[in-house]
């Protein structure tokens, strides 16, 4: 049974009393809704939220004359906010409504400071003051649209996780394993603690259990504000409704702001909320209560019709009607209309105030980040083993990819001769050999690092780790199925090809290609911290092979000059058509292969791998970046 519908997560009295629809469907004259204030709802029976004995001190977010513009070429700008002002407490849930391309995620991203590179004019305050870069990441919290998680860990992980990577080290391991038990029940995850989060293939927990461990990953650090972006997207009703009434829940009972984007939710949703913020073209339309709204656009001449609910009332007639010329100039006209009274209505109200300032006690900022780079990179490390150690598609093909390549060139090059056939066939295998250990380590790193990477900057805009920490991270923890698949094809195709049987030259044959397999899996890195995604970083893969920086060459010259250094040929036959060679030496001759030295060739790897790994870090710090602009 899906845990969303258990009977834990149900509200008293669900669904409404007739009494309550009633009042909402009779007309335009009796649509009186009940909109809780503070927690309480007297209409539908729904138990109050109290304030719990520890919750957080009171706090405000005002603003005022909030513009911003994004420039859309060098000499041309689009406004996407317009003069925008408003006010939100503590103990409030409140929604940002809106049609397609209203400007709701614009607002909701400029408020929490996580926006790009734009012209931002006005005041955001919080508590009477400006934000500070000290202190805003620790004062809010940000849930995204998208629940990006990793698959393979269970709920109690993924919080878990959370927990060790965002709490200051001042709190015992006890103490952040209670913070996490308190989530796991507040938010009714304890029937899915240790189901796997899961993905399209694997199934695991549900779209909702899935909101709601976003939610908790946040939560984990008690946040004075939260950010949630169209949590109830892609939710059937009745799960949605129980998402916003536990947000409703703890917002009242932690005394905390939540601020969301939502887009038309029914009318027991609509309730919940404290007050609405209505957009249209960037432009307010209406901010207060749903009550208020409804007698505020029936002023207008724009009453609520029979049978209809509020929310999608609201969106028919503020959303700009794009489907030709008349319906976008009638639309665009009735939008005008709203703004203009909305700024009537804000400029004749006397008795609206700015509110006093409130004390609130800020967090200790003595680091910016909450743990050591030596923790982080430890708690890092640990959990990326853990999902290396629990993929085991990945971990069946590196192993079977190593197998069957060996199994390949081993019977197709089996037992090698010391003639000029047998010249012919080490050449190949050496440089096949090569050739395979770069694109077998290379184009899987591609294929997943852009998509963790994701998370990764999800993570870094909360202000949970160091970039330098997480990368570190991910190049230890793929070395090791990296280095196993380099093993299993070295070590038994050595023997199978007949390669000379020398105890130190099959040490340095091994020490060569996990070198290359290194330098490789630092290529891949590299590669994957530039690329938007897995395709594009298919396609630039192979610029691998460009003269000088080809690491396949060095490799290549490394372990053919390691096997034919001593190498004695048989006499070539009598009339004999074959170029026939005496010794290894010559062949190295006749193929250029001496320069640099064998040693040289490892040496100038390893100072590739350095290359790529410095490159990659700096621009995975670029590119896993998060945008933060408070002024």
């Amino acid at each position: 049974m899906d845990s969303d519908q258990t009977p834990q997560t149900q509200p008293a009295a669900h669904p409404p009393s007739p009494k309550r629809v009633d009042s909402i469907i009779a007309g335009p004259d009796a649509h009186v809704i009940d909109i809780p204030a503070s927690g309480r709802n007297s209409k539908t029976g729904r138990v109050n939220p109290e304030k719990s004995a520890n919750a957080g001190p009171d706090i405000s977010l005002s603003w005022s004359d909030v513009s911003l513009s994004v420039k859309i070429s060098k000499t041309e700008s689009k406004t996407l906010l317009h003069n925008l002002s408003g006010e939100v407490h503590s103990g409030e849930v409140v929604a940002i409504m809106g049609g397609s391309g209203a400007g709701k995620t614009t607002l909701l991203n400029t408020l929490a400071g996580r926006i790009g590179p734009s012209e931002l004019s006005g005041d955001i305050l919080v508590n009477g003051s400006p934000r500070s870069k000290s202190t805003w990441r620790k004062l809010c919290a940000y849930v995204e649209q998208d629940d990006l998680m990793y698959t393979n860990f269970s709920v109690f992980d993924t919080l878990t996780y959370s927990a060790l990577l965002r709490l200051p080290s001042s709190l015992t391991p006890a103490e952040k394993a209670e913070r996490v038990e308190t989530i796991i029940m507040q938010l009714g995850l304890n029937g899915c603690r240790d189901t796997w989060i899961g993905n399209a293939e694997h199934k695991g927990i549900s779209g909702g259990e899935r909101k709601r461990v976003s939610i908790g990953i946040e939560l984990v650090t008690d946040p004075r504000i939260l950010f949630l972006d169209e949590p109830t997207s892609g939710l059937d009703a009745f799960t949605a409704f129980n998402i916003i009434d536990e947000l409703k829940k703890l917002a009242v009972k932690r005394n905390m702001l939540v601020i969301m984007t939502i887009h038309q939710p029914r009318t027991d949703i609509l309730e919940l909320f404290d007050r609405c913020i209505l957009l249209s073209t960037g432009k307010t339309m209406w901010f207060g209560t749903t009550q208020d709204a409804l007698d505020h656009f029936s002023a207008l001449g724009y009453p609520l019709p029979p049978k209809t609910n509020p929310s999608d009332y609201f969106l028919d007639i503020i959303t700009l009607d794009q489907r030709s010329e008349e319906l976008r100039a009638a639309s665009l006209k009735r939008i005008t209309q709203f703004s203009a009274a909305w700024n009537e209505r804000q400029g004749n109200d006397e008795k609206r105030k700015k509110s006093p300032v409130v004390s609130v006690a800020e967090p200790e900022v003595a680091d910016k980040f909450p743990r050591t780079i030596a923790a982080e990179f430890a708690t890092l490390l640990h959990r990326n083993m853990k999902n290396v150690a629990r993929t085991k598609s990945t971990i069946g093909a590196t192993i079977g990819q190593g197998i069957i390549i060996m199994l390949v060139m081993g019977f197709i090059f089996f037992k090698v001769g010391n003639n000029a056939t047998g010249v012919q066939n080490r050449l190949g295998v050496l440089f096949f050999i090569a050739v395979n250990q770069t694109f077998g380590v290379v184009m899987p790193t591609i294929g997943i690092f852009p998509i963790e990477r994701q998370i990764i900057k999800r993570e870094r805009a909360a202000g949970t780790y160091r970039s330098i920490s997480v990368f570190a991270a991910k190049v230890v923890s793929t070395l090791p199925l990296t280095f196993l698949g380099a093993l299993l094809l070295a070590i038994p195709v050595y023997w199978m090809i007949g390669l000379q049987a020398d105890a130190g030259k099959y040490g340095t044959f091994i020490v060569i290609v996990l070198v290359h397999s290194f330098v490789a899996n630092a290529l891949g890195l590299m590669i994957g911290s530039a690329v938007p995604n897995p395709t594009v970083g298919q396609i630039l893969g192979p610029l691998s092979e460009l003269q000088w920086l080809s690491i396949i060459a060095y490799t290549n010259k490394a372990l053919t000059q390691n096997e034919f250094t001593g190498l004695v040929f048989d006499p070539c036959p009598p009339q004999s058509t074959q170029v026939c060679y005496t010794d290894g030496q010559a062949v190295l001759d006749q193929f250029n292969l001496t320069n640099p030295c064998k040693w040289c060739c490892v040496a100038v790897n390893v100072g590739l791998a350095c290359g790529f790994l410095t490159i990659g870090f700096l621009i995975f710090r670029k590119t896993s970046r998060p945008f933060l602009k408070l002024q």
